[in-house]
């Protein structure tokens, strides 16, 4: 759910080629792969395929959740195309923070420092605080993981703000 919403975000910092879709209104994967089969999407395993791009769409729960925390609020982003609704940009940090704390896959983590740095002059850091604060960090590794990424994310907020004085 959070790449491709920091794809939605900051698409020059990182393009997921899964586009998660949450039924927040009740659609099932049935009636999901009806709606999308126009566009030429077809099911093919969890995902629903198009033989023409590289995307591929990704029907989740009812709920997205970031680590154990439902997400409820949501954010509408004008594109070219109209509006779309997205999680908001720091449950995507926090999503991604989440997945370097139980994975250790510093991609994650690279990710999230990249769009705050790009997205900082938009961003309120006492609210990517609050998410980050939301994660599970009770096992011991989680833990020190998540100080790393509190301090290279505090480095990439500031220089993200740093460098917009300068232009």
């Amino acid at each position: 759910m959070g790449g491709s919403a920091v794809t939605a975000y900051a698409p020059e910092v990182h393009t997921s080629y899964d586009i998660d879709f949450a039924a927040i209104n009740g659609a099932n994967r049935h009636e999901f792969g009806s709606a999308v089969a126009p566009l030429g999407f077809k099911a093919e395993g969890r995902d629903f395929v198009h033989a023409q791009t590289t995307y591929t769409l990704d029907l989740v729960a009812d709920t997205p959740y970031i680590d154990r925390h439902a997400i409820t609020e949501f954010e509408m982003l004008k594109t070219t195309l109209g509006l779309v609704r997205v999680i908001k940009f720091e449950d995507a940090l926090a999503d991604r923070v989440a997945a370097f704390l139980h994975w250790s896959d510093s991609q994650y983590l690279d990710v999230a420092a990249k769009a705050l740095k790009k997205m900082a002059n938009d961003t309120d850091w006492r609210r990517v605080r609050r998410a980050l604060a939301r994660l599970d960090t009770s096992l011991p590794k989680a833990a020190q993981r998540f100080k790393i990424a509190l301090g290279r994310l505090r480095r990439a907020y500031a220089a993200g703000k740093m460098s917009s004085k300068k232009s």
